[in-house]
């Protein structure tokens, strides 16, 4: 058997009552409450006093969902109170490991305290940011997270479910496939803003619960009579929970969704629609371990543009190694270095990345080592110029991200190959890169 809880523990007093702010510690956003469809909140007897009202956002058994046992609430809700008597005494600090040793030290009958994640101030108190662990419960560990910070439960939050408004409807969809350009044109044209506003009131019971977030994803659909043609389509997606992570997981479900009913297989909708059955992609691993000239002042250190070609492949056999053909692997490695920190990473492309474009050199025919600040940085083409400044910001996310860290706008931190990695999505391409963290974990590059 397997049971797990996912919830929030808010803090009333801590609460930040100016319109449009949320108190770091203790209060969950909007957004947040959005996360489930039903959040269910929890609190002790009215004549019991506690600070904490418990909102748990998931409750599963064995792969079902199940309501939160009161018995299970008021031990999680013990703790979040303890830990704010503790913090207002000033005993909760901003360490961890002496937050986690105090949680241990009270904690141990009929519960295990397993870990907290960063320590988070309003600038009055500090409470950590998550308090992992489990119930004892017969025989069974029953594992939990409860979240205490807003920006840290919005980011680390692991579940998240979509609905997917396709470009018609998808009992229409096969009859994509013998559309030339044209046609497909002139079926889309029909499918307007009101067309697409009654699918989707449809498709969510008529808005029934406030989704966290609507977007709207562009795919090319090829005409597959006139080479080279193609049209747009647009695919309206709604979210309950953080989708941050969770393009695998999404691209997944648009495709099952398309299949199921389809008399096409997937190798023809590889060829329809290439950028959601077939999305290029390239992992990416940088040499973290190389370092170059230290700053004698900040401490901080540019690393080497040269890397031995003996040992140049050392790591990514380790990590891509085991998953892909080595033949694969020694063809698709290309080596591209970067103004940034003047630092040099290994791409290779996904094994079933289409033809033509198993190399990054493919993606990036014109690519140059010039700032952005350059004037003749205009001389790339706008997607070359757009990769460069996309890749700028995922090394310097990969240098520092943690498993617990907040991350910077617009990159995702994903488990790959059951690797911590961060990814970003620059063009029609996704690159998956390792982060100096796991490869400090795996003992490929020396901790600072």
């Amino acid at each position: 058997m397997s049971t797990s809880y996912l919830s929030f523990a808010s803090l009333t007093k801590l609460h930040d009552n100016s319109k449009y702010q949320v108190s770091p510690i203790g209060e969950a956003s909007n957004k947040a409450l959005s996360y489930a469809r039903d959040p269910k909140e929890f609190s002790l007897p009215v004549n019991v006093a506690s600070a904490t009202k418990l909102i748990n956002f998931l409750s599963m058994k064995d792969g079902a969902e199940i309501v939160m046992p009161q018995a299970i609430a008021e031990v999680q809700i013990g703790v979040s109170n303890w830990l704010y008597d503790q913090a207002n005494q000033g005993k909760i600090t901003s360490s961890r490991v002496n937050t986690l040793n105090l949680l241990k030290a009270q904690f141990s009958n009929g519960i295990v305290i397993e870990d907290v994640g960063e320590m988070v101030t309003n600038n009055v108190i500090w409470l950590p940011s998550f308090v992992k662990g489990y119930h004892i419960v017969g025989t069974e560990q029953q594992s939990f997270y409860i979240w205490m910070a807003d920006a840290y439960f919005l980011l680390q939050y692991p579940y998240v479910s979509f609905t997917v408004i396709h470009p018609i409807p998808l009992g229409e969809m096969d009859t994509l496939m013998n559309m030339n350009y044209k046609q497909i044109e002139e079926r889309l044209s029909r499918e307007t803003a009101a067309v697409v506003s009654k699918r989707e009131r449809e498709a969510t019971n008529n808005f029934a619960w406030p989704g966290t977030e609507r977007n709207v994803i562009e795919f090319q659909i090829m005409d597959l009579i006139n080479t080279g043609k193609f049209n747009v389509g647009s695919w309206v997606v709604w979210s309950w929970g953080n989708g941050a992570d969770a393009e695998d997981q999404l691209y997944d479900q648009m495709q099952e969704e398309i299949l199921k009913d389809s008399q096409y297989g997937r190798d023809k909708w590889e060829e329809k629609i290439p950028d959601l059955f077939n999305p290029l992609e390239f992992y990416v691993i940088p040499e973290f371990g190389r370092l170059g000239i230290l700053n004698r002042t900040t401490g901080a250190s540019s690393y080497s543009p040269i890397v031995d070609r003996e040992t140049s492949m050392d790591i990514a056999n380790v990590y891509l190694g085991p998953s892909m053909p080595q033949d694969h692997l020694i063809k698709s490695a290309q080596s591209v270095t970067f103004l940034y920190k003047s630092i040099q990473a290994l791409f290779v492309g996904k094994t079933n990345n289409r033809e033509g474009m198993k190399k990054v050199g493919a993606v990036i025919p014109d690519y140059q080592l010039k700032s952005s600040l350059d004037p003749d940085f205009g001389d790339m083409s706008l997607p070359t110029m757009e990769f460069v400044r996309g890749m700028e910001n995922l090394l310097a996310a990969a240098e520092v991200v943690t498993p617990f860290s907040l991350l910077p706008a617009g990159v995702t931190r994903i488990t790959r190959l059951d690797k911590v990695c961060v990814a970003k999505r620059i063009g029609r391409v996704k690159y998956v890169m390792f982060t100096r963290w796991q490869m400090v974990q795996d003992g490929l590059v020396k901790d600072k």
